[in-house]
């Protein structure tokens, strides 16, 4: 009898590896992190350098010109909201630190897997909640669909860090949800969310 056992489980190691080994297997991706959608790549033949801004191009023209005008602008690509210079027509990855020099923090909500799904379309407003009494990070800032007292994230800990002192000093912030579901969102002083309409 063990000897049948141990061939069946043989067998089924085998099979295990072939399949491993053999099927073809994507990526994963880290949990709170969302790649940048390169989808309309491959129907466009463009490259990623042809879409996506690189450090270098984002500093130089994710700016405000000589006017004092934004030059970028915010526009619907793919069914998501994605900022776009206005020079090169490419677009940052959230997380762009050329935009957090504006004030404008583009990110992707941490910790959502672990919150019921937030269920919000491209363009809603969400509700940003300091939190300084976290025991996890005194500067936390949660982000909740409108209304709700439920939160579904929180923003990252270093742009938390940079948003905490002038959102406790009682300067007024947009969240605005970027990305589908929510996950994807900007957060950004009053005047400069009027600027880009959102």
């Amino acid at each position: 009898m063990w000897v049948v056992v141990g061939i069946l489980l043989a067998i089924a190691l085998i099979c295990w590896l072939v399949a491993k080994f053999l099927t073809p297997s994507s990526p994963q991706q880290p949990v709170d992190t969302i790649a940048p959608d390169t989808s309309d790549l491959t129907n466009t033949g463009a490259s990623a350098s042809e879409t996506w801004l690189s450090k270098e191009e984002a500093d130089s023209e994710l700016v405000r010109d000589s006017a004092g005008t934004l030059a970028f602008r915010v526009e619907r690509r793919e069914g998501e909201y994605r900022f776009v210079s206005e020079e090169s027509g490419k677009q940052p990855s959230p997380g762009n630190l050329a935009l957090a020099r504006l004030g404008i923090f583009y990110l992707n909500v941490r910790g959502w897997k672990n919150y019921p799904a937030a269920r919000l379309k491209v363009g809603d407003h969400i509700d940003l909640r300091r939190e300084p009494e976290n025991k996890y990070d005194p500067n936390a800032i949660a982000v909740a669909r409108p209304g709700s007292k439920h939160i579904y994230g929180y923003v990252n800990r270093g742009f938390a860090r940079r948003l905490a002192k002038p959102f406790d000093s009682g300067k007024e912030f947009v969240g605005v949800v970027m990305g589908r579901a929510g996950i994807t969102i900007a957060v950004m002083p009053a005047e400069v969310a009027a600027e880009l309409d959102l």
